[in-house]
C-alpha cells in the first residue's frame, strides 16, 4: 500500500519492487492475464479504450497495454490501472523494461501522471529544400520548462525514434493536400498556399495541441517560402 501511495504521488521511477523472485510474484503477474483475457477482460478493454492512439508516440493506433513499471520487475503493479498505458506494439517493444536511466532518473513520460504544459511548444519541424522536400522533427527546450522535464521529453523522442516516425507520416499528410495546394497556388500563388496551411495548422492545434506532430508540420510548411512557392511538388 505504501508503494501504491508513492506511485500516485508521481515519482514512479524511484520505486523498487518488494517481491523480487518470491513465489507470490508469479501470482501477482498472473492478475494481468485475468485482466486481459480472463474474468475481468472487459475492464482490460476499458483501459485500452482510454486512448485510440498510442500514448508513447501519438501516431499509431493503440493495440496493447504498456506496463509503465514492467511487470517482470514490479509484479505488484501488473494489474494496477494507473500503471497500464495504451500503446502501439512498435513503441511497446522499444520501451521494454527501461523506465529509468543509468543515473536512476525518469526515462519516459507517464501519460497519466506527467503534466506537459500545452502552452510551451517543444516540438519543431522543418522542410528541406527542393529538389527533394523531406520533413524532419526535433525537440527544443522552451523558456519556462525545467531542464529535468525537457530531458525526459528528449529521451522519449530519441528512444522511440519519433523523428523518423513523424517524418514519414508528414509526407503522407502533405501529399493528401497536394490537390488543394495546387488549387491555392494556381489561384493566389505562394501567399494563398501559406494562408491555407497556416489555417490548417491552427485548426489542428486547437484539436490536438501545439506539440502534436500534425499542426507542427503544417506550421513548418506554412513558414517555408520554398515549399509554398511550388516546392510541395517535390515531396
Amino acid at each position: 500500500m505504501e508503494a501504491y501511495d508513492i506511485y500516485v504521488d508521481g515519482e514512479v521511477w524511484k520505486l523498487d519492487s518488494s517481491f523480487g523472485d518470491k513465489p507470490v510474484a508469479d501470482v501477482l503477474r498472473s492478475n494481468y492475464g485475468v485482466l486481459r483475457s480472463g474474468a475481468l477482460k472487459e475492464i482490460g478493454a476499458e483501459l485500452l479504450a482510454r486512448s485510440s492512439l498510442c500514448c508513447l508516440c501519438a501516431l499509431r493506433d493503440s493495440s496493447e497495454l504498456d506496463h509503465y513499471l514492467p511487470q517482470e520487475d514490479f509484479p505488484e503493479f501488473a494489474a494496477l490501472s494507473l500503471n497500464l498505458v495504451p500503446a502501439c506494439s512498435v513503441c511497446n517493444n522499444k520501451k521494454r523494461r527501461d523506465f529509468r536511466n543509468e543515473r536512476g532518473e525518469q526515462t519516459f513520460i507517464h501519460a497519466y501522471l506527467d503534466d506537459l504544459p500545452d502552452s510551451l511548444p517543444f516540438l519543431r519541424a522543418s522542410l528541406s529544400d527542393a529538389p527533394t522536400v523531406t520533413p524532419s522533427f526535433h525537440v527544443v527546450q522552451p523558456a519556462g520548462m525545467s531542464a529535468s522535464q525537457f530531458t525526459v521529453i528528449a529521451q522519449q523522442f530519441e528512444l522511440f525514434e519519433l523523428d523518423a516516425a513523424y517524418s514519414g507520416a508528414s509526407v503522407e499528410l502533405l501529399l493528401e493536400r497536394r490537390e488543394a495546394l495546387e488549387e491555392y497556388f494556381g489561384d493566389g500563388g505562394a501567399a494563398d498556399v501559406m494562408k491555407y496551411l497556416d489555417r490548417d495548422a491552427r485548426s489542428a492545434a486547437r484539436r490536438v495541441g501545439v506539440n502534436h506532430w500534425r499542426p507542427t508540420i503544417l506550421a513548418a510548411a506554412a513558414a517555408s517560402p520554398d515549399f509554398c512557392s511550388g516546392g510541395f511538388r517535390y515531396l
